[in-house]
Parts: C-alpha cells; structure tokens; sequence
C-alpha cells in the first residue's frame, strides 16, 4: 500500500512542485509566526499534569488547532485544485473552509481530539524513560514487567485511538455537512487494518525529514511536501480500496 501511495504523491506533484511547495512553505510560516507547529498542533508536554489547565496551554487547545484546521483545509483544497487548470484556485482554497463554515468547529473539535491523545503519548514517553531508569538498577522481575507491559499496552490503545482518527478531516473537507462523531466513526472504519501502513507512512517521511535536515534544508522541505501530499493519496488509497471491497461484497450477494 505504501508504494501506490507514494506513487499516487509523485502524481499529484508532477509539474505541480513549485506550486505545491510554496503553498505548504506559506502554511508552515504562518504556523511558525503563530506558534502552532507541528502539523497537526500541539499541546506543550510538561512534567506537571496540572500544566494542561494553565493559560497557556487553554490556548494552544483552542487557538493551535483552530488555526491549524483552517490551513488543513486551505492546504488540502489546493493541493486538489492544483491538479486542475482553473483559474483563482488561490483564492478558492483559502475561501473554502470560510465558505464552509461548518468546518471551523468541527475541524477545531476533531483537532482537539487527536492533540489531546498527542499529549497522552508524549506525557507517556516521558514518563517511559524515567520508569525506565528506575528499572535498571532493580532489574527484570514480575512487578517491572507487569510495568513494562502496562505501557506497551497503554501506548497500543494510544496509537490505536489517534491513527484510528487520522482521516476525520479529509472526511470533512469532502463533505462539510458530516457530523463529527460520523466522520472520527467513518476514520475508524477506513483505518481498519490499515493501521501500520499509515504508521509506516509517518516513520518514512519521518526519517526523511530527519535526513533533510542533517544534509540540506532543502531535503527537509521536499520531506514536509511529500507527507503532506501523500497523507492526501494515502486517503484517497483508502477510498479506493472501501469501494474497491463494497464492490466485490455486493457481486458476492449477487452471486
């Protein structure tokens, strides 16, 4: 899956990179000048668990992804629209989620979402690695190995959950007038079984921003663009392979 999928990305940006790239340069600056980086926003991890309800962090719950799911939608609806010769795609891409208004509180929500799963695993991570230094000097035994597996099961349901949601927001882009709860559902359902390829998909472009970074700028940048276009084409990936099944059910009826 993952080969169609990257496969699917160099399509859409054929003849279409330096577009494609100063638009996700221009959604990148904004988040940077406003804080909201990373993608997808982010609530700050501090070792204090009561940091969450602090002014700060209220704001990066509701300032972060509203900011962010505007330019999610501002960036996908160009990115498709790229693919077309029509004029003013500008100004139809960042007029889109306004034009939809339905999407600015359902985006927001949705982003809520997946950041406050963020925050679990990245509040987890942190305290992986001092449960972890206090296991070494004790030792593998019954009591830390119950630990160990109380975490790796926690980080399962954590990683479960937030790649289970992975496609609300491309669901909303294509229909604004689905209901959250629908779209997080109809996420889960596409995600089934598909769950390791999305997470290879994020290890690779990973590891590729990783290697941009170490040897040119430009590498990173080239990184950020093709993640962004492939999250796109391994969502259409998906669509494919649903109607691609809900034929082969409905011949088997016949059948």
């Amino acid at each position: 899956m993952i080969q169609n999928v990257f496969k699917e990305a160099m399509t859409i940006l054929s003849n279409n990179w330096l577009k494609i790239i100063g638009m996700v340069l221009l959604t990148y600056f904004i988040k940077l000048l406003l804080g909201t980086v990373p993608i997808q926003g982010s609530v700050s991890i501090r070792m204090d668990p009561l940091a969450v309800s602090s002014l700060d962090s209220i704001q990066s719950l509701l300032i972060g992804p509203l900011v962010n799911s505007i330019l999610f939608f501002i960036l996908l609806q160009y990115i498709i629209l790229t693919k077309n010769t029509m004029r003013k795609r500008f100004l139809t891409a960042i007029t889109y989620p306004f034009r939809n208004a339905r999407l600015l509180y359902k985006g927001l929500i949705v982003l809520i979402i997946s950041n406050f799963l963020l925050y679990l695993i990245g509040m987890l991570a942190i305290y992986t690695v001092i449960i972890f230094l206090a296991i070494i000097p004790v030792g593998l035994n019954l009591g830390t190995g119950s630990i160990i597996a109380g975490f790796i099961i926690l980080y399962g349901i954590l990683f479960w959950l937030y790649l289970g949601t992975s496609q609300a927001l491309y669901l909303l882009h294509d229909d604004p007038k689905l209901g959250i709860f629908r779209s997080v559902k109809q996420s889960f359902s596409l995600m089934k079984g598909n769950r390791w390829s999305l997470f290879g998909l994020f290890l690779l472009t990973g590891l590729g921003f990783i290697i941009g970074i170490l040897l040119l700028l430009v590498g990173a940048i080239f990184s950020i663009v093709v993640y962004e276009v492939a999250r796109l084409a391994f969502y259409r990936e998906l669509l494919r392979k649903k109607r691609k099944k809900e034929w082969q059910d409905k011949v088997q009826r016949v059948d």
